[in-house]
């Protein structure tokens, strides 16, 4: 490589690391549902827009936090102060649950509640945990 080239390189490749790290936080333990362990991981694709994986295990079924619900919601607090419903947590294999999804909103915060319907387009239910980025 050519002396010249190698700060170009260098800062390419910084560059390119920044723009793939992922923000990963853990919920705090809930009052609702204690046993469960719950993460956030947040990052920005190359088409700015942003991956949000939620892994929860060890979460109650939807109907022991509130009667009539069905799902976990994972609600998105956006920079620009909205809510949107990224989705529902099922419950895989009794043990664990997951949502993988994509939105081209940034996140500040994640909640989750427990719904009757996972397509709410507002929270209505029991929140069972909160964590901010």
């Amino acid at each position: 490589m050519h002396a010249k080239m190698k700060p170009k390189a260098i800062l390419l490749l910084l560059f390119i690391f920044l723009a793939s790290c992922a923000t990963t936080k853990t919920f705090p333990v809930s009052d609702i549902v204690p046993a469960a362990e719950i993460k956030v991981k947040q990052k920005t694709n190359n088409n700015d827009n942003n991956e949000i994986t939620v892994k929860a295990k060890y979460l109650a079924s939807p109907e022991r936090v509130k009667s009539n619900a069905t799902a976990f919601v994972v609600w998105l607090v956006t920079e620009e102060n909205g809510i949107k419903n990224l989705g529902a947590l099922y419950n895989e294999n009794g043990e664990d649950s997951e949502l993988e999804t994509v939105t081209s909103f940034k996140g500040s915060e994640f909640f989750i509640t427990a719904e009757e319907e996972p397509g709410v387009s507002m929270p209505q239910g029991v929140e069972i945990s909160r964590v901010k980025l």
